[in-house]
Order: C-alpha cells, then structure tokens, then sequence
C-alpha cells in the first residue's frame, strides 16, 4: 500500500510538472465526483440551476469508486484526468474531500466544497486521522451558523469562508406537491405500505474504507413481530455499506427509493449519528435513536453535537426499548429547537442562495 502511494504521488508530480501551461478558461465549471457516476442530490440541482443562467462552460468529470483492483487502476486514471480538467477550470464543485485539490490545487481556480449531508453528526475530514490532509477549497456550503466552526476545522478553511446557503436538496424537501406526487407514486408501487403506519429506518456505517463498513442494526423483524400488523418498516441503508435483505411481508427494502419521498410518507424516523436526522428535523415527526454504543462511538470516531442532551426524541440501546418508544410515539418538544439550531433555511431558496455564491466566485476568479 505505501509503494502504491508513492507511485501515485510520482506520477502525479511528474504529470503536474508535464502541464504546468494550462491555465482556467473563461467561464469553465466542473463538476467532479467519486461517489457517483451521474450528477444526483445538490449537485444535480445546482447544475439544473446553472445550465438556466445561461453564463457558464459546465464540465463533468464523475465516476463512483469500486473496491477492486481494476477499481483502483480506474481511480487512478481519474485522478490523472482530475490535475487536467482542474487546471482547466475555473471553478470545480465537489461533494466529497478530493485528493488532487488537496495536494495539486492551482492558484487560479476557485473550488466549492458542497459537501454531501446537511451538516456532520460525527467528527469528519482533518478532525479524525486521515491518509491525507484536506485543504485547498476556496468556500465550503453549510446548513447554520453553527457548522461554521466544526466544517472550518475539519476542512481547513477559515470560518469566513464557510456560507450559510442552506442545501439545495432542501428546496426539494420543503417542495410539497413533488413530494406528494413521489408519496403516491410509491404506495401505488408497494400496496403493502397503504394505511399502514411507516417507520423509516435509515441508519449511517460504522468503520471505513479500510477497514471495511458495518451497520449496529436491530432485528427489524422481531421489531415488527412485536408491533403488530398495522406497521411497516422502511429500511434504506447508508449506499457504503452492503446490501441487506429482511425476509419478513411488513419489511420494505428502500435502497433504490428516494430517501426524501420516504421521509414525505412516514411516520416517524430511526437513525443514529446520521446526518438524516438534520432533514428530517424540518418536516416536525417524531425522531427515535438506535444506539447501542453512544459512549465507545463518543471515545472514538467523536461527535459534533451534545446527542444525549439534543437529540430530539427517545435514545434507545435495546430493541425492547425501542419497540416501547415506538408504542409511545410522540413529538419531543426539543425538536424546534434542535431544527432552528442545525437547519436554518426552509424557504425552498437555498438553490438561489447557492448560484449568488457560484457568481460571487466566479467573479473573484477572474
């Protein structure tokens, strides 16, 4: 592995030395992924947005990682291409912390780190021990005042460079005649969840790339077993980790469904250091934690928010407790609070507030 990371490092030196006349080309956008192979989320919505004014050269350069050794030989012709359309640019949108921009970033283009959640539940980026050290974006997109701090820290960016826009996919969130139409449209695609009352189950990974993903679940069956028949069970796992299959009629897999229509349809949420739990704060339901390991996860990966005193909703070890929380559901009345702290923006506007920043930047890029 270290030679590996030599040897990327070489090419890479020699290509940045080989390329040293290309500079940005006027009005040139690009936007670069590893964990996608066509734009999607807040990407695909600030592409939607930019392509209507009309003013930008708008570039792709997008491919989702794969674990394999021909995966790795893919990844690293990308990041040959990357030190191209990068020097080309100027400016590149991101969703992910990226090598070349970290180590290769010339000076006259701008990045934007959009970032891919709506704020970071668990320590992230320079705040946890990495391979490399994040640096080299020119602004950062958050969801409050408070992420300021912890994204300027865990991306190395001054506090001032971190805007609060709100993020895009909000817009589509607060959107409630789409999110109406999808809700129909899934329950005309699965009958079984119609009058019934739905537990969206949605929880993030444990571990990492390294050293492989993993997900604290409860027995979503015998959860059910308990309920009764008037509840169903959403289940839609973090895209990192493998795929799981509930052999039980009330267990809906929801890996391929869009996890906004599932939120729009259910009842109420469980999740655990999740970031979804910052979108599912806006639609005020009733939120349950999952946790069986709150304390060892606090000692090691770390977190960004007091969970056991802001967490709006019951925190469960057991599935004896959750299955009383689900019984008792309600509304914690610290919800309001926990939304307005974390989630600023509601008003289906944070699309715009993003193209003012991208026009601001291109601006300064001249």
């Amino acid at each position: 592995m270290q030679l590996e990371k030599w040897i990327l490092k070489i090419v890479l030196g020699i290509l940045n030395i080989l390329t040293f006349w290309l500079r940005p080309q006027p009005k040139r956008i690009t936007f670069i992924s590893m964990t996608m192979d066509h734009l999607s989320a807040d990407l695909a919505l600030i592409d939607q947005a930019l392509k209507k004014e009309a003013k930008y050269q708008i570039h792709y350069d997008l491919m989702q990682i794969q674990k394999t050794l021909w995966g790795d030989f893919l990844y690293f012709l990308n990041l040959c291409r990357q030190m191209i359309e990068i020097k080309k640019s100027q400016l590149v949108i991101l969703n992910d912390n990226n090598y070349i921009v970290s180590n290769y970033k010339p000076k006259g283009t701008k990045v934007l780190q959009v970032w891919h959640a709506c704020g970071a539940i668990k320590k992230f980026g320079n705040q946890i021990e990495r391979s490399y050290e994040i640096k080299g974006y020119d602004a950062v997109l958050c969801s409050s005042e408070y992420w300021k701090k912890i994204y300027a820290e865990a991306f190395e960016v001054l506090p001032s460079q971190v805007h609060v826009t709100g993020m895009p996919r909000i817009d589509e969130l607060m959107n409630k005649q789409k999110q109406e139409k999808q809700k129909d449209a899934f329950l005309r695609k699965h009958p079984t969840c119609q009058n019934k009352k739905c537990i969206l189950y949605a929880p993030t990974f444990r571990g990492n790339i390294v050293k492989g993903f993993q997900v604290a679940s409860f027995d979503i069956s015998s959860v059910l077993d308990s309920l009764g028949e008037d509840y169903v069970i959403l289940y839609k796992f973090h895209p990192l980790l493998p795929s799981v299959s509930v052999d039980h009629p009330r267990a809906v897999d929801c890996q391929k469904e869009d996890l906004y229509t599932l939120m729009t349809l259910s009842d109420v949420l469980i999740s655990d250091y999740s970031s979804v739990i910052l979108d599912y704060s806006l639609l005020r339901k009733p939120m349950i934690a999952y946790i069986d390991d709150l304390e060892e996860y606090e000692n090691t990966v770390g977190l960004n928010i007091d969970y056991q005193k802001e967490f709006p909703g019951a925190i469960c070890c057991r599935e004896k407790e959750l299955i009383q929380a689900l019984k008792d559901l309600k509304m914690d009345s610290g919800q309001n609070v926990f939304q307005e702290k974390y989630m600023t923006y509601a008003d289906t506007h944070n699309t715009q507030r993003v193209v003012s920043l991208i026009e601001q930047l291109m601006q300064a890029a001249h």
